[in-house]
């Protein structure tokens, strides 16, 4: 007869990758105590759509990750509205907010990230970040009501509220430091192409500045000054400065943290019995050897299933994938297979009856790392083995050719 497990598992973040640690604990016929802790309210819920759909008022809330009867299925302790504020990883207990502990024979670390927040408007109130089903609220009455809305920082998150912000009719300034938006991550050619989109659809993108100075009226901002000694009356700002991971409830626990909670391959930490997932956790991917904290939603699913199976035993996986994401902007789905890498070989790809439809191929030492594609689902997800690969540029390059026969080279040889 096969023992019960009837050890206690406590995860911490109630998230897309907690709940899925939980639901693939349950599919693996874990039949211990589950206790998922969240800090907000809301049972787990999705966060791309906060930035989309949610701010343009297409829908008044976030889908449920999960329906209440299929978490009921799940047999977990659901703790909701409830805060983890420390680890004693010796006694293996959680501390709560408030007073109380949870004993935990296993605990998976799922705290995701916090928006990096930005205090030069001294809390005003009509200064948002977006992470939360709340702050989508905040930021969709403001931009509901029409008007002119800033936005802080041209990563992913802020171009997806400029673009929602634009489409719904308001007049948008994003202000961004570098280059061109996302230059850093993705290279200055990509940069430069958002940035067109942006701008085609009535954004005013600046660009090379940062903002100086803040106005105020009582505790509203009226407008900001940049860094080039020009000024924009807003009547709501978007701080999207990026994420930095929630840790600060584990110092002093002993568990390593260094841009995430580290962890090996299979999500294990330095501590025993204590893993991590998510956006809060700093993985090795076995295929690569590189050590990242990747804030992608199919990376959050497979590491949860890494996790779940080692909680019970199975044999031992590791995380090997090739990233991948997505961002939509005007109607066009953004994606990204493998490592984008403003420092790599940038071979550029010009497709679509109007050469609206670019790809970007990134490569080093002649093996392609990346794509990135503007509406070319099909294209760059025929890709992705080739990047598991790290196969030829050249190789890639005829793929695209055969997917797309219209495609023309914008740069015959890497930039």
């Amino acid at each position: 007869m096969t023992a019960v497990d009837s050890r206690s598992v406590v995860v911490v973040g109630a998230g897309l990758g907690g709940l899925t640690v939980a639901e693939e604990l349950r599919g693996l016929g874990f039949g211990g105590s589950v206790v998922l802790v969240g800090a907000e309210h809301e049972a787990p819920y999705d966060r791309p759509p906060l930035s989309k759909e949610v701010l343009k008022g297409t829908r008044s809330n976030p889908p449920s990750l999960r329906e209440p009867d299929e978490l009921d299925a799940l047999g977990l302790d659901l703790r909701l509205g409830t805060v983890a504020c420390g680890v004693d990883t010796a006694a293996r207990r959680v501390r709560l907010r408030g007073g109380g502990e949870l004993p935990y024979d296993v605990l998976v670390v799922a705290t995701g990230a916090r928006a990096r927040g930005w205090d030069a408007a001294g809390g005003a109130s009509n200064v948002w970040s977006l992470r939360t089903a709340q702050d989508a609220a905040r930021i969709g009455a403001a931009v509901a009501r029409g008007g002119r809305i800033g936005v802080l920082g041209a990563g992913f998150i802020g171009c997806e509220v400029a673009a929602s912000a634009r489409e719904t009719g308001c007049e948008v300034t994003l202000v961004e430091v570098q280059s061109a938006p996302l230059a850093h991550v993705l290279g200055p050619e990509a940069g430069a192409e958002i940035a067109r989109r942006h701008r085609a659809a009535g954004v005013d993108v600046r660009c090379g500045v940062t903002i100086a100075d803040a106005d105020l009226a009582g505790d509203v901002l009226t407008g900001v000054r940049l860094s080039d000694g020009t000024g924009v009356a807003v009547d709501g700002l978007v701080v999207g400065l990026g994420v930095v991971p929630d840790t600060g409830w584990l110092e002093g626990s002993g568990i390593a943290v260094d841009n995430g909670v580290v962890c090996d391959a299979s999500g294990r930490t330095s501590q025993e019995g204590v893993y991590a997932v998510g956006d809060v956790a700093r993985w090795v991917n076995a295929r690569t050897g590189r050590h990242r904290r990747i804030e992608h939603w199919t990376t959050t699913i497979e590491q949860a299933a890494i996790v779940a199976s080692d909680i019970t035993g199975q044999e031992r996986r590791v995380l090997d994938e090739v990233p991948y994401f997505w961002s939509d902007q005007y109607g066009t789905k953004i994606q990204c297979v493998g490592e984008p890498d403003a420092g790599a070989d940038i071979t550029v790809r010009m497709t679509g009856a109007d050469g609206d439809r670019p790809i970007y191929l990134y490569s080093r030492s002649g093996a392609l790392t990346g794509v990135l594609g503007f509406g070319l689902a099909r294209v760059v997800m025929r890709l992705r083995a080739p990047v598991a690969e790290r196969a030829a540029l050249g190789d890639a390059l005829d793929l695209v050719d055969e997917l797309y026969p219209r495609a023309s080279a914008l740069t015959d040889s890497p930039t």
